[in-house]
């Protein structure tokens, strides 16, 4: 599924995202203020205007940086669209995807491949908002329309980087997807660094270097966000949902999650229950 939508991350409530990977293209577009977007551990500054779009299976993570609140959008593509026509597949879209030198693409505001792209984000943000009949037409048009437009700039800088596989960022992805298979378990910082067989220092550098947290951190904020979709999605009670994420006392989880979202749990539930009867 194809989805754009706009985020505010708002800094008083220390709103970022997890270090993650998927098979999806994510285009960042940054609105209002300036945001950090990490691929791959390596820092990139996008102000107003900016534009980041980041490669499948690729390392990333966005947050606000300095203090302002950031308004972004986000615009998933999943390929396996571009397979509906095999010939174009495997000409265009795969060599592109499965290149490990094309991590991501930066574009600073007001050049002119960041303005195709923005146009035809805004397009697509329009045609979803008013959903004409066969809508869905239109937008799948428009995103083989951004797709070329990632080719054009691919074919310019092909060949021009050397392929690098970090041998960190695979022991990072081992040892995350780990946790997450993992995280309703009691895990110890020991039992994290032996999934991926290092030392417990080894261990805590990689987060330090690719989620900016120690492991038990990364564990628990990733148990409070397994905690805010079941919040939203059942009625479980909070005990439950505690005790089901991974957090041994209620009145722990009711800590950390107010300490993160600046709300309690029954606070969010009843948030996004309001939100979602607008």
């Amino acid at each position: 599924m194809n989805t754009l939508y706009t985020e505010n991350f708002q800094a008083v409530r220390n709103q970022h995202d997890l270090t993650h990977w998927h098979e999806k293209v994510e285009i960042i577009r940054v609105i209002e203020n300036e945001m950090i977007c990490v691929v791959n551990g390596i820092e990139y500054h996008l102000q107003k205007g900016d534009i980041c779009i980041i490669n499948r299976l690729q390392l990333h993570r966005i947050y606000c940086d300095p203090n302002p609140d950031c308004t972004f959008q986000r615009l998933m593509i999943d390929t396996n669209l571009f397979s509906s026509d095999q010939v174009i597949y495997d000409k265009y879209v795969v060599p592109m995807l499965s290149d490990r030198t094309f991590t991501h693409i930066q574009g600073k505001h007001g050049n002119k491949f960041t303005s195709e792209v923005e146009n035809l984000m805004d397009e697509i943000a329009d045609i979803e908002r008013l959903k004409p009949i066969g809508y869905e037409f239109h937008v799948i048009a428009l995103i083989f329309m951004l797709c070329q437009r990632f080719y054009q700039y691919y074919e310019l800088f092909k060949g021009k980087t050397k392929a690098m596989v970090n041998p960190d960022i695979l022991l990072y992805r081992r040892i995350s997807d780990f946790i997450a298979r993992n995280y309703a378990e009691k895990l110890t910082l020991e039992e994290i660094a032996a999934s991926g067989n290092i030392s417990r220092s080894k261990c805590c550098a990689l987060f330090r270097d690719y989620a900016g947290l120690t492991p038990i951190n990364f564990l628990n904020l990733y148990r409070l966000k397994m905690s805010t979709d079941m919040l939203k999605d059942t009625t479980e009670s909070i005990t439950s949902i505690s005790i089901s994420c991974g957090f041994g006392q209620p009145s722990y989880y009711n800590r950390l999650f107010l300490k993160e979202y600046k709300m309690t749990p029954k606070e969010y539930r009843e948030r996004m229950r309001n939100d979602n009867s607008l």
